[in-house]
């Protein structure tokens, strides 16, 4: 019972963050309380597809019987940590180019 829950909390918080990542690739637009520390929102919004296609191949590859589930959690790991990386190159303002 408690694990329907949490994997149900964990696919709402996937959704989410893919839905929030896709707006924010389109539109350039953020949550409000993201707007003052991101200064690109376009890789912000890559960084959220990476998180939250991290989180479902963590939790695939936690809650499967194959022989292949480790696969799928290092994969989901190494994309929660490119979703780091790249939230906090977006957190970074760009260089100024020289004239």
């Amino acid at each position: 019972m408690l694990t329907n829950l949490v994997s149900g909390c964990l696919a709402v918080a996937m959704v989410a963050t893919v839905v929030f990542g896709v707006v924010a690739i389109r539109t350039r637009w953020m949550l409000p309380w993201l707007r003052r520390s991101t200064f690109r929102p376009v890789l912000w919004g890559y960084a959220s597809l990476a998180g939250g296609a991290g989180m479902g191949l963590w939790a695939v590859g936690m809650r499967s019987d194959r022989a292949d589930a480790e696969v799928f959690a290092l994969a989901g790991v190494l994309l929660l940590v490119t979703n780091a990386v790249l939230s906090y190159l977006a957190t970074r303002p760009g260089r100024v180019p020289t004239p």
